[in-house]
């Protein structure tokens, strides 16, 4: 903080979001983020920007470098992910404070897991368009090596498998290495802007495995937003390019302080499911909070349905 006042460069910044959830399963409270932001940013002796970030949490830490050439921005480093990963977000899902992967159902394989510490580019604005590409870092193919498995639930139950073998189901591993599907380095491209009030997005990651263990995937997303009367629309698609594809649209607008929104979506899967998701958002300034009704319907009967409601707080400074 002593620094923050003596430099102008630095600023110091954090977040935290927490979400306490009433499933048919009982009620969980759980913390999604806790994080401290460190960012100094300056000017090189050539002109460029140079902006220095470091980010720090529970269970991850890592630093970035971003270069402003005055014709697009360069980003290295932990934070980069891929350029989908970006710009994926969901406009049709409104009133919620819950990061839903953007999907509700099965998570969406932007590449940003399989990207590592990637290269970005980021272009200057044109005509109210931006456009986003990253390149991902391969990953060697190998094989596993021998180890030790335990049991969580009985610490006292080890196993030892040799080299290829797998650990029994519930053990973990503890000694050794499990098997690693390479693949080659992940390109990805994203682009954002607006047309005529309609704002539209889309972007497609290439994960090319280098070993038959996984198929090929180039997983794409396209999304449109548009305000009418004080109505925000929303539409999204997503992708996954290996048998499941998911829509969304929704609708939020203000009401009493408040930011409300209903969410209407479609898994196509191997088994179909629909979601209904309805919330509501009150920002306090630095604090804010959601109450959210998330509903699930899986075709072929009523066992797997699922009714929850969130009550998600955060605060930023």
């Amino acid at each position: 903080m002593s620094a923050s006042a003596a430099h102008a460069e630095l600023s110091l910044s954090g977040f935290y979001a927490a979400t306490i959830a009433d499933a048919d399963g009982g009620t969980t409270h759980g913390t999604s983020t806790s994080s401290m932001y460190v960012t100094y940013t300056d000017t090189l002796d050539n002109g460029m920007g140079l902006t220095f970030n470091i980010s720090a949490s529970a269970g991850w830490h890592g630093a970035d470098v971003f270069i402003d050439t005055g014709m697009g921005t360069l980003g290295l480093g932990d934070g980069q992910d891929s350029a989908v990963d970006k710009m994926d977000g969901s406009p049709a899902i409104g009133g919620s404070l819950n990061a839903y992967g953007p999907r509700f159902g099965a998570a969406f394989n932007d590449g940003d897991a399989a990207s590592g510490a990637s290269l970005m580019y980021t272009s200057p604005s044109v005509n109210g368009f931006t456009a986003k590409v990253s390149r991902g870092m391969e990953v060697a193919n190998t094989t596993s090596t021998a180890g030790i498995c335990l049991n969580p639930t009985h610490a006292d139950e080890m196993q030892a498998v040799a080299a290829g073998a797998e650990c029994p189901t519930s053990f973990t591993r503890v000694s050794g290495a499990a098997a690693t599907e390479g693949h080659e380095a992940v390109m990805s491209y994203a682009v954002t802007g607006s047309v005529m009030g309609l704002g539209v997005a889309a972007g497609v990651s290439s994960i090319d495995y280098v070993a038959a263990a996984n198929t090929d995937v180039e997983p794409s997303f396209v999304t449109a937003s548009y305000s009418l009367g004080g109505i925000s629309l929303g539409y999204a698609m997503y992708d996954s390019d290996a048998g499941s594809e998911e829509t969304q649209m929704g609708a939020n607008t203000s009401v009493g302080g408040m930011t409300v929104g209903v969410t209407f979506a479609e898994d196509d899967d191997t088994t179909d499911t629909d979601f209904m998701h309805i919330g509501a958002i009150k920002s306090l300034g630095a604090m804010s909070y959601s109450v959210e009704y998330l509903e699930t319907d899986e075709e072929g009967g009523s066992a797997n349905d699922t009714e929850t409601w969130n009550f998600t707080y955060t605060i930023g400074f």
